[in-house]
């Protein structure tokens, strides 16, 4: 509660603000016309000056695809690796560039520029992103344009953009009903109304059924607010509420070599294990244009994020059979031998306990933004500075439940065991700065930045409600960036850039080598390329780049240890051609395609010299997309694609052989097909659709996190949208 009385407060504050700045807006003469608030990009305008690398991922994509998740909706940006799990991809696992993808926690996740990780400094993992119907577009950024937002900037930034707010004067909506395998079910609606004041929207999309494993089922509900007002013809208020209901069946405890030979779509403890997460967003906008050159954004914004796993089985580490198998050890079932392990084969599931993770996590902040466009030394000029406060509180619990009463409620077993709970309570305030500047000379243009992280973090642990260890930490962070732009050739930019990033260290997760807090891993990214239209119906990009990282983090399970340096170096590639424009026929035929290179991902200069070389985790050396479409004036429009990911090695000791346990070994490559079909019945606003994944069923294993996890089997799903 302390929280949102002191979010009140920086709101009030921020509307006297505000109010002040209106009063002298309307002093002046000439109105400036006001465009529309309805879209919270990353991306500048002049998309042409931008000195790096980057994708957009829009609505028609959205709309012909129906991703489900960023398994889908992610996998034509080159450079992005995405590790599903085991709820139909809801939780998020993005590696960009070799960097490693567990829970996002390399890559800086946004939705309208507002943080998604749970705690972004203290904590930054995602559990949680927009559903695809609630989205506009896509942005990703990889290069030097990433240090305005923070504070992961070691690799990349994904925005979601949500859609924008009808100003049309009539009642807009969507309607969106589907069916398929699995029990898969979506329900997705939105219905809004704005003119020339304002505007406001009301959304609500539900995803549900069965996730990899049988009887793992999911159900998601996202409830949505957008409202915007234009307060003087110079100033916009909006404003986005948003709150999510998330509920499954789900484990991160995956399957024994053993069992996935067995069936890999079965886990013995999955009715028992659950997943739950509720999410709450306020998101409070004001923009003021001063002139058509100078440009204020101001927002607030709160997060009140509660999530718990419960883990009914140990990680895969029972004591082989006579066989030399060995299968998944229930956690505390009475009555039925050993409480440190009940063997899944000689147990009643259905009365054993398990663990529970409850955690609370509030963020807060508050940001201005200026954007001016000026003219000195007869040259032009655009810069983009701003100041950002943000606040984290987070509360971390473990217990373990000693009977069936306390496995189905967490309160219950933290009541009943108070003094075996551990407990971890850590808050974060982080002042962040940044100014980039865009100066135009001819046909090139010059982007010098720069970021600034001073961030303090103090961390309490707790056993049994006894205090046993308390620390603090605190870091400045100076992070310099370069780019340039070339613009010569029509439909043609040529850019390079550096950058300095950083990602922050989990607390209480991640540590150096001798058992310390662990220090921010800091890279220096470089990359080269070009992005093309030149030739009609074509467009093409490619970028070479090399980061170097300090401070290391390598995956050792139950913690992250700082392991010396890493580098990475590759090419990506993207391209589309349109065969429809080329040769002016009245229908489409395209092929798009995006491929990854990454030949170089190895660790180096360690405190380990056995490591030094060796390939870094969940970095595949090649990664390819590919689809052939056909698009008719009808309405039809129909494609076909292919996904291959080559081998990676899941640990930092390059372990080939398959362990007992499965936690070590390779992921093998794999390639897999999708397909889809849309039909818009003309001048109907009717869309039919049917959409297959994994079109030829294929068995494939994607993750040995914790034991061996299988990819999603086919799913097939067809269904219908009124969009009036």
């Amino acid at each position: 509660m302390e929280l949102r009385r002191k979010l009140s407060k920086s709101a009030m504050l921020s509307s006297l603000i505000m109010a002040s700045l209106s009063a002298h807006a309307e002093e002046e003469r000439d109105a400036v016309e006001v465009d529309k608030m309805t879209v919270t990009g990353i991306l500048p305008d002049k998309l042409e000056a931008v000195p790096g690398s980057f994708d957009i991922i829009d609505e028609d994509y959205l709309d012909t695809r129906r991703p489900i998740s960023n398994i889908e909706r992610l996998r034509t940006v080159p450079g992005i690796n995405i590790v599903p799990d085991g709820s139909m991809g809801f939780d998020t696992n993005i590696g960009i560039r070799g960097q490693n993808p567990r829970r996002s926690a390399k890559a800086m996740i946004m939705e309208d520029g507002i943080h998604l990780q749970l705690a972004p400094y203290g904590d930054p993992v995602v559990h949680y992103t927009p559903p695809s119907t609630a989205l506009s577009r896509i942005e990703v950024i990889k290069g030097a344009g990433q240090i305005l937002y923070g504070p992961q900037t070691l690799g990349g930034a994904v925005n979601f953009v949500t859609k924008p707010v009808p100003r049309s004067g009539k009642v807009e909506g969507t309607i969106t009903s589907a069916f398929g395998n699995q029990n898969y079910r979506l329900l997705d609606g939105a219905i809004g109304y704005g003119n020339e004041l304002g505007g406001f929207t009301f959304g609500f999309t539900q995803n549900k059924g069965d996730g990899v494993y049988d009887h793992s089922e999911f159900d998601v509900k996202d409830y949505r607010f957008k409202g915007e007002l234009d307060i003087t013809e110079r100033q916009t208020l909006g404003l986005k509420l948003v709150h999510t209901r998330d509920r499954r069946n789900s484990t991160e405890a995956y399957l024994t070599p053993y069992e996935y030979d067995r069936d890999p779509y079965s886990h013995p403890s999955i009715q028992n294990d659950e997943w739950e997460q509720d999410r709450d967003v306020v998101q409070l906008q004001h923009i003021f244009r001063v002139n058509d050159k100078f440009k204020l954004t101001s927002q607030a914004y709160y997060t009140d994020t509660f999530r718990n796993g419960l883990r009914s089985t140990e990680e895969n580490e029972g004591d082989p059979d006579s066989n030399g198998n060995i299968v998944s050890l229930f956690r505390n079932c009475p009555g039925q031998g050993d409480e440190e392990g009940v063997s899944a084969t000689d147990v009643n599931a259905s009365l054993c306990a398990g663990r529970h993770a409850p955690r609370q996590y509030y963020t807060r902040g508050v940001e201005t933004r200026g954007d001016i466009s000026y003219s000195l030394f007869d040259l032009e000029h655009d810069t983009i500075f701003g100041v950002r406060y943000h606040e984290e509180n987070i509360h971390r619990q473990e217990i373990l439940s000693k009977s069936v009463a306390e496995r189905e409620s967490y309160k219950l077993a933290l009541a009943n065991n108070p003094g075996d709970v551990e407990e971890a309570k850590i808050k974060t305030h982080a002042l962040s700065y940044y100014l980039q500047n865009t100066t135009y000379v001819g046909n090139w243009s010059f982007t010098p930045g720069f970021r600034v992280e001073d961030v303090r973090t103090s961390e309490e642990f707790y056993e049994g409600g006894v205090q046993n260890n308390r620390e603090a930490l605190s870091y400045t962070e100076f992070l310099p960036s370069f780019g340039v732009a070339w613009n010569g050739i029509t439909g043609t930019t040529v850019f390079a850039g550096v950058h300095k990033g950083i990602a922050p260290a989990r607390a209480d997760r991640e540590f150096t080598e001798d058992g310390g807090r662990a220090e921010p891993e800091e890279s220096t990214l470089y990359e080269v390329g070009f992005r093309s239209r030149y030739f009609k119906g074509i467009n093409v990009e490619a970028t070479l780049f090399h980061n170097d990282i300090q401070n290391t983090l390598v995956d050792f399970g139950d913690t992250f240890d700082n392991s010396g340096d890493s580098e990475q170096t590759g090419i990506e590639l993207s391209g589309r051609i349109n065969f429809g424009d080329i040769f002016d026929w009245t229908n489409n035929i395209y092929l798009s395609g995006a491929y990854t290179n990454l030949w170089t991902a190895e660790y180096k200069d360690g405190p380990d010299p056995s490591i030094n070389g060796n390939r870094m985790q969940y970095a595949p050396e090649h990664m390819l997309n590919m689809d052939l479409g056909y698009e008719h004036q009808s309405g039809v429009n129909a494609r076909i694609g292919v996904q291959h990911v080559s081998k990676q090695f899941v640990d930092d000791g390059n372990t080939r052989n398959e362990d007992v346990s499965g936690l070590q070994g390779t992921i093998p490559g794999f390639t897999i097909w999708n397909a889809g079909v849309n039909y818009a019945v003309p001048n109907s606003g009717i869309t039919v659709f049917a959409i297959v994944e994994n079109l030829f069923d294929k068995e494939y294993l994607v993750s040995r996190n914790e034991g061996k996890l299988v990819g999603r089997e086919r799913l097939f799903f067809g269904g219908i949208t009124y969009d009036f």
